[in-house]
């Protein structure tokens, strides 16, 4: 696989979600902007009884949620970003035990530039039938065919695909959607002067989660894909004057991986003294998948987002489910709590990280006097799909304008590395409104 798919099903359930377009945090994007988008729609559920409001919600819930693979398959691409807000419930008897459930629909996306007011969207009659309905033998055409299992089809469906028998009208209806075009920042540029810490370091947690967790966990002979992008960018890192500082220990490790698990990473870190600061890049590579192998990884994440100026995180997203800080919680039976007063910036560079890991972390930077908790974070996420192929130069193009700060030889805007930084996937920064 050469994208960071490892999907997990989450039923994206937010309509529950208070929308608030005051309270948005502003965005940049390369070819891209967010947008406001409302829409009035049904959906069908089989029922040998009334469903209650609960029920109608959840199957609600499961009929946007295939927005994921309209919209990614659009000619005008676009992601949401899951603060939905669902109103206007009514329920309905049709015939043979169908009910049509009818609601409004009112959340943000980001869209590739294109169209202004409306934005077709495509969602199934029956969330619940749509897999096998689309069924030709064992195999269904409307999918992936790496990805072919009904948890998963959410994401990947495409009734335009080749061979792929779903009727419009029956299966699957089209929407005309209202958008409402939102404003990206301009001219922002990272708070650089906040990230050195006390002693004028600028520390850079690049965490690297491993494509197959059971093979080499050492990045310098493994041939797992992401082993590949480990030596890549350490050597460009060389090239740009940062010197090697030799593996840590399992005793170093441990000193972070209190827990002292079984299944141990590599790290590395790699420094360079700049004019104006030192900046240090600690280097990861293991398992990050949820499951007992990552255990290391849960507490090098911890860390990273108590105690680092910078944390990128280059792996599988899970669909949110691998960086889901309250499961690790109770996991691992700590408390992950970045400083709110230190300036940070976040990068979740993986597939589809917008609609999960931007509420998920700006959350935890929340105060009284930060109600946003934007004022010392900024979050760069994806919106689409992430080839592991890109992850040598996205990752390169931000340290390198940390680099060139440092050094005093440029001040690089947010908008030039969105420039820089996008690979089709839509990707985007938030927080960046408040900075100085």
């Amino acid at each position: 696989m050469y994208y960071f798919l490892t999907v997990f099903l989450i039923i994206f359930s937010l309509s529950s979600n208070v929308f608030s377009q005051t309270e948005r945090k502003l965005y940049v994007g390369k070819d891209s902007t967010e947008a406001i988008m409302t829409f009035d729609h049904e959906v069908e559920i089989e029922s040998s009884l009334p469903p209650t409001e609960e029920e109608a919600r959840r199957q609600i819930d499961r009929q946007v949620l295939h927005l994921f693979g309209s919209m990614g398959a659009a000619r005008y691409k676009a992601v949401p970003r899951g603060n939905h807000k669902i109103t206007n419930i009514q329920i309905s008897y049709f015939e043979r035990q169908i009910y049509i459930i009818s609601y409004h629909y009112k959340g943000t996306i980001v869209l590739q530039n294109g169209p202004t007011d409306t934005y077709g969207i495509t969602l199934p009659v029956n969330p619940e039938t749509i897999y096998t309905t689309g069924l030709v033998g064992s195999k269904n055409p409307c999918t992936d065919p790496h990805y072919d299992i009904e948890k998963y089809f959410w994401y990947f469906w495409n009734p335009k695909n080749y061979g792929c028998t779903l009727k419009e009208g029956w299966d699957y209806k089209k929407v005309t959607a209202s958008i409402q075009r939102l404003s990206n920042t301009k001219d922002t540029y990272p708070e650089y002067e906040r990230l050195a810490d006390d002693s004028g370091t600028i520390l850079i947690s690049l965490l690297m989660g491993m494509d197959n967790p059971y093979l080499d966990r050492n990045p310098l002979r493994s041939t797992d894909i992401n082993a590949s992008n480990y030596r890549d960018i350490r050597n460009s890192l060389m090239d740009l004057g940062f010197k090697p500082l030799g593996a840590w220990t399992k005793e170093q490790i441990f000193a972070i991986a209190t827990s002292r698990p079984s299944v141990v990473p590599y790290v590395e870190e790699l420094e360079k003294q700049d004019s104006k600061a030192k900046i240090v890049v600690r280097m990861f590579f293991g398992a990050s998948e949820m499951d007992e192998l990552s255990h290391a990884f849960h507490f090098f994440l911890k860390d990273a987002l108590e105690n680092s100026s910078v944390m990128l995180y280059d792996g599988h997203s899970g669909l949110g489910e691998y960086l889901d800080l309250e499961k690790m919680e109770r996991e691992e039976n700590f408390a992950m709590q970045p400083n709110q007063s230190r300036y940070q910036i976040y990068y979740f560079n993986s597939c589809s990280s917008y609609p999960y890991y931007n509420t998920m972390f700006f959350n935890r930077k929340i105060t009284d006097a930060d109600t946003k908790g934007t004022k010392n974070l900024d979050i760069f996420t994806n919106g689409l799909s992430t080839f592991f192929y890109v992850l040598h130069d996205t990752n390169l193009a931000f340290i390198q304008a940390i680099d060139a700060w440092a050094n005093s030889k440029a001040r690089i805007s947010y908008q030039k590395m969105a420039q820089d930084i996008d690979s089709g996937n839509l990707f985007g920064v938030n927080g960046d409104e408040d900075n100085e």
